[in-house]
């Protein structure tokens, strides 16, 4: 059957890169490699699996497409020496050629001034975002949320809030500074938004809740920062390296696309 699938393939006669013509149970062949159909219905229905909806028609072209650069890194590895190994230890070759690539973007020490204009380059990447300290008080009813928010416009004693409402409990949101781009998370969208209004020691208008009321005090905030070069240089080196990692490996492939014979049944769109 092997053989056959092989003949049947070499007797295909096209120009372009993608072979409609290929076997129903071949998806791809990569410099003569056969791929069968079996391996992207194994990825896809992992695919399917993890997704609610199942898989889509993209899901499908990007599962086809890490296949093929999938077997372009092995043929890689083998021309290249990295391991001698049959089809069990695939991944294994993969991650050599992945490890290989990696240590050599550790070992890479630019230049100081490459790393301070890289760094000005991609300020936001390092700036820590606004945060804020805030405490979340719940109750079961509006009559003791409107009594809450008067004790503390009267007072801003928090201690005597708890101490004088009953039924009241406070939310275990954590007691230092929070980013504010995790708080609809954190607590839900109506209160994070509500913070986000919200002037320093100042508390919210009660906000329903699935069981009751919740209101907002924002304790403090500190603006968004960009800490200097020098706060965040080992930062700042190791996304020099991520990314130059990144683009190796980008590159990489593109070579090998560019070089490999690549056929794509047209029946997969």
């Amino acid at each position: 059957m092997f053989l056959g699938t092989v003949i049947a393939i070499i007797s295909i006669i096209e120009t372009n890169n993608d072979y409609i013509n290929l076997p129903d149970d071949v998806i791809a062949t990569v410099n003569d490699v056969i791929i069968e159909r079996e391996k992207l219905d194994t990825v896809i229905n992992l695919i399917g699996g993890d997704k609610r909806g199942g898989y889509t028609d993209k899901d499908q072209i990007l599962a086809l497409e890490r296949i093929i650069e999938e077997e372009l890194l092995v043929q890689y590895a083998y021309k290249n020496g990295f391991l001698s190994a049959d089809d069990n230890i695939r991944k294994t070759i993969i991650r050599s050629v992945i490890d290989t690539i990696v240590e050599q973007t550790i070992s890479i020490m630019p230049e100081k001034e490459t790393l301070q204009e890289f760094y000005k380059s991609h300020q936001e990447i390092f700036a820590t975002s606004e945060q804020v300290k805030i405490v979340i008080l719940n109750i079961n009813n509006l009559n003791n949320a409107n009594a809450i928010k008067k004790i503390w416009v009267e007072t801003n004693n928090e201690t005597l809030i708890l101490n004088t409402i009953d039924n009241i409990t406070k939310s275990n949101t954590p007691n230092g500074y929070i980013p504010i781009f995790t708080l609809p998370r954190l607590i839900g969208p109506k209160l994070a938004k509500t913070i986000d209004m919200l002037k320093l020691n100042e508390i919210s208008l009660p906000i329903e809740t699935s069981s009751g009321y919740s209101l907002a005090i924002l304790k403090d905030r500190k603006a968004k920062q960009t800490p200097s070069y020098e706060e965040v240089k080992e930062a700042v080196l190791q996304e020099y390296r991520r990314r130059s990692r990144d683009e190796l490996m980008s590159t990489l492939l593109d070579e090998l696309k560019q070089k490999a014979e690549i056929r794509k049944n047209k029946n997969l769109y």
